[in-house]
């Protein structure tokens, strides 16, 4: 999904509200702006039934008229990574390799991609052959530009979303009932717009995500609803006219789930609103544009609480509906500052949405004990629960009762 079609969803509901109009004239495709386009042949060797012989993907044309691919070349064979004066491309390195150039050259030769996700899989296969992977270690998986995929598993507990460079985002499910379907689409997306506007977007500003970081089926942003799939959150009903969220039940949006019509808010999204509103108010009272005193929950993008909260004297983990899971620690505590600024809560998150007897150990402030064992085997993890290698792609591992002995970072 591009990072920037959250912010053309804020654009399209904005001249929806306001009736802005972008110009005169009329650029809208309609069934009869292809009559007389005139196609190009597409590549002999694309085969649409083969998924590793090409991309298809969107024309360049107005209005999408032609179908068009790119052909997928092979390792060793001839490839270009073009430049603004040549003419529109119909090939590319397929799944894992990238176009190889010299000396400023646009003309080389695809070859596999070295670094990133695609050179950490070689780097898995050949300490693999040798015999030095670690009991819990998982291959990285990748995208066909050598990016990671989606998600990243943890055998046995918890499978969580990544971004492109493997950075963990919102989205988790428990590894047992994982699947393909897991696209993390929308965490994505919102960290794609995080990164463009340069901070956090409240509740009411973004798309809101499923647990799994998918997009909700429900959508609501300035008062106006539709639905979209879950998948990529395009309309589902791309003609239907948007709802107003006050008037959003079954009867008027089918992906609405609520016995209560006009309910769309869940609890932390519901108090955050509460405090926005008043703070507004109050803003338009007094004509200042700071008011001060009021207290944020921290807010996932599914519209739950946050794992990690914070009172003025306390910091502490919860559940998604916001009912305690740790004991709250102290910020002035210096005895426990390195447990309060460290606090991500994720180890009593995965450990309650696992269906597996086999939990992992979590600290006093919720995080993973750096050392877990599993049937009696136990080996260093990072902050995300995963096995932690050392740079030389050692993993120590000990047997439960040696487990003092482990040097985890």
């Amino acid at each position: 999904m591009s990072k920037k079609t959250i912010l053309w969803f804020f654009f399209i509901v904005t001249c929806i509200k306001t009736n802005q109009l972008l110009g005169d004239e009329d650029v809208r495709c309609i069934s009869s702006s292809c009559s007389d386009a005139e196609c190009s042949s597409v590549p002999s060797k694309c085969n649409s039934s083969i998924p590793s012989s090409g991309v298809y993907m969107l024309s360049p044309d107005i209005c999408n008229c032609c179908e068009y691919c790119l052909a997928n070349i092979e390792e060793g064979e001839p490839c270009s990574i073009g430049d603004p004066s040549n003419a529109k491309h119909t090939s590319i390195c397929g799944p894992g390799l990238t176009c190889f150039t010299t000396d400023g050259n646009t003309d080389g030769k695809c070859q596999k991609m070295s670094e990133g996700c695609v050179g950490e899989q070689t780097i898995y296969d050949q300490r693999r052959a040798n015999g030095f992977l670690g009991s819990m270690e998982v291959r990285p998986t990748c995208d066909d530009d050598g990016n990671y995929s989606p998600y990243k598993c943890i055998p046995g507990q918890t499978c969580h979303c990544v971004l492109s460079d493997s950075t963990r985002v919102f989205g988790d499910a428990d590894y047992s009932s994982i699947a393909d379907y897991m696209t993390c689409a929308c965490a994505r997306g919102y960290q794609g717009a995080v990164d463009i506007l340069g901070r956090e977007l409240g509740p009411h500003e973004h798309f809101r995500c499923a647990a799994d970081g998918s997009f909700d089926r429900l959508q609501c942003i300035n008062n106006q609803c539709l639905c979209v799939d879950a998948a990529d959150g395009a309309p589902t009903f791309p003609d239907a006219k948007l709802v107003n969220l006050t008037d959003i039940s079954n009867e008027t949006l089918p992906c609405y789930t609520d016995s209560v019509k006009g309910n769309y808010y869940r609890k932390c999204e519901a108090e955050f609103m509460e405090i926005y509103k008043e703070v507004a108010q109050k803003k338009n009272e007094s004509h200042y544009s700071l008011v001060i005193g009021y207290n944020y929950p921290q807010c996932d993008l599914d519209g739950t609480y946050a794992p990690s909260q914070e009172s003025k004297t306390h910091k502490y983990c919860v559940s998604k509906d916001g009912d305690l899971l740790t004991e709250p620690l102290l910020k002035s505590d210096s005895n426990q500052a390195e447990l309060v600024s460290s606090m991500d809560c994720k180890c009593v998150r995965a450990a309650m949405l696992m269906t597996s007897m086999e939990k992992p150990s979590c600290l006093k402030n919720g995080n993973y004990d750096p050392v877990q064992c599993r049937r009696g085997v136990c080996r260093c993890v990072d902050p995300n629960g995963n096995q932690q290698c050392s740079a030389e792609g050692q993993c120590e591992e000990k047997d439960e009762s040696d487990k003092d002995n482990l040097h985890c970072s």
